[in-house]
């Protein structure tokens, strides 16, 4: 486990928006065979175009935005180091996240061959629960997250809390209403099982 640490670090240092774009890809696909596999219970019948299309948005569209989203924001200026968290907390959370929800619903919806009125219809759905699940995950997280790890290392501790939110993700993009609560409380008992 040291040395693929170590081959990480090594190649976030030589190539850091491709090695994230890397660790993006696995862990977006991972969480959707996550969703697929666990929760859905799909079996034989897995839908590895899905996979595809969730890991190439992670891959592809979400780290090319949030790598230098987390450089700039990692700039704010401020005199007490609990000021400046919390301003990155909030810029995150309330500008950033809200967006890369929207991004993200109306890729995925797109990338299945569908309509702009079905990328409507689907954040019309889909939006306001999703942000208001990724805040009460996210904000304590990113808090975590930004007074303790260091900036290159951000995304990357961002992806492994995000495998389980990638899975939530999977099945809020995959369902066409809002998301079942009992299929939520599933993904949940899949944590605690796992932590």
């Amino acid at each position: 486990m040291g040395s693929l640490l170590r081959a990480y670090q090594s190649a976030l240092q030589r190539r850091p928006v491709r090695t994230s774009m890397v660790a993006s890809f696995t862990l977006f696909s991972a969480g959707d065979v996550i969703a697929q596999q666990l929760v859905e219970k799909r079996g034989k019948d897995h839908d590895w175009t899905r996979t595809l299309r969730l890991g190439l948005y992670g891959g592809l569209i979400f780290t090319p935005i949030v790598v230098p989203w987390y450089r700039v924001i990692d700039r704010v200026p401020f005199a007490s180091k609990q000021a400046s968290i919390a301003a990155k907390v909030i810029l995150d959370q309330f500008v950033f996240a809200p967006c890369a929800i929207a991004l993200f619903f109306s890729c995925t919806t797109l990338m299945e061959g569908k309509s702009i009125e079905d990328v409507k219809r689907k954040l019309s759905k889909s939006y306001v629960s999703t942000l208001k699940a990724n805040w009460t995950l996210f904000i304590p997280f990113q808090t975590i997250n930004m007074a303790f790890v260091p900036l290159q290392h951000r995304l990357l501790a961002v992806n492994v809390v995000s495998l389980f939110w990638n899975t939530y993700l999977s099945l809020a993009a995959a369902s066409g209403t809002q998301y079942p609560s009992q299929q939520i409380q599933k993904v949940g008992e899949i944590v605690e099982a796992i932590v």
